[in-house]
Order: C-alpha cells, then sequence, then structure tokens
C-alpha cells in the first residue's frame, strides 16, 4: 500500500507517517515501480502501537526504544513497566506544579478584583502583578554579581 493508504489505516496524517518515517521509527518496505513508498499491515500494526505509546505518555523516544528492544529479540515490557511508572512520577510532578499555578492564579484573581488598576508611572508596568505575592510562589532568589555575592 502506498503512503497514504498507511496512514489512513493506522489513524494517522500522511505528515505524521512521514515523520515517523524520518526519525525512524518505520520503514517502507520498498518502493513501487513509479518510485512511491510501499507499506505492509506491519507498517500500520507498528504505527497504532507508537500511537497507543503516545496516548499512555510515553515518549517517541520510549516507542523506539521498545521497538528496538522486539527488533533484538528481547522483552521490551519490562522496560515498558519501568518507563511507565518513571512517566508517571513525571506526570505527578508536573500535575503538582499545575494545581500550585492554578491556586496562585485563584489568589491573584480575588486579590486582584479588590484593587484598583494602576497608572503606569515608568518605574512599573502592571501594579497587579508587581504587587502581587503569592502565599506559595517559588522563593525570590537574591541577584549574585559577578563575585558570586548578593
Amino acid at each position: 500500500m502506498r503512503l497514504i493508504e498507511c496512514a489512513r489505516q493506522a489513524g494517522v496524517t500522511t505528515d505524521t507517517l512521514r515523520h515517523y518515517l524520518r526519525v525512524g521509527l518505520v520503514e517502507a518496505d520498498g518502493r513501487t515501480e513509479n518510485g512511491y513508498r510501499r507499506f505492509s499491515e506491519r507498517t500500520v500494526a507498528r504505527v497504532r502501537f507508537i500511537r497507543g505509546s503516545l496516548a499512555l505518555g510515553f515518549t517517541l523516544r520510549d516507542a523506539a526504544e521498545l521497538v528496538e528492544m522486539g527488533q533484538r529479540g528481547e522483552l521490551p515490557c519490562p522496560r515498558a513497566r519501568t518507563l511507565l511508572d518513571q512517566r508517571l512520577a513525571e506526570q505527578g510532578r508536573q500535575l503538582d506544579q499545575a494545581l500550585r499555578l492554578h491556586r496562585r492564579m485563584q489568589q491573584a484573581v480575588a486579590d486582584w478584583k479588590r484593587r484598583p488598576d494602576g497608572v503606569p508611572d515608568g518605574h512599573s508596568v502592571c501594579g497587579l502583578i508587581e504587587g502581587f505575592a503569592p502565599s506559595d510562589a517559588p522563593a525570590k532568589r537574591a541577584h549574585r554579581g559577578a563575585d558570586g555575592k548578593s
């Protein structure tokens, strides 16, 4: 089958399939007489595997690693378990950060409802932002000069 049909059967765009070709995640099975790349059901299955991996939070690099392991005759499932544990922990940290940001935003909205809009005076841009001191904002770092002192 040609690239467009392979992409259609795999549920991706032709651009996605071309990207997977460029980065080496899939390969064409050859070329037709008139030069079109030819793909098989195996490629469709590989693309579906990649898409399933991405849907679970794996990266393209992770998917490539698992595919390569399978091609070498190694069992990729134990590695998939380890990678997913790592991705889950990363996702948890990102979720915690997003929740903290959400709370700061809510706090700012509530605080700003009680404050008037300021007029720029040449020294500040927006007094609402500059005057906001969230309770759980990241600690400010002291600016250090070239000599390493504050």
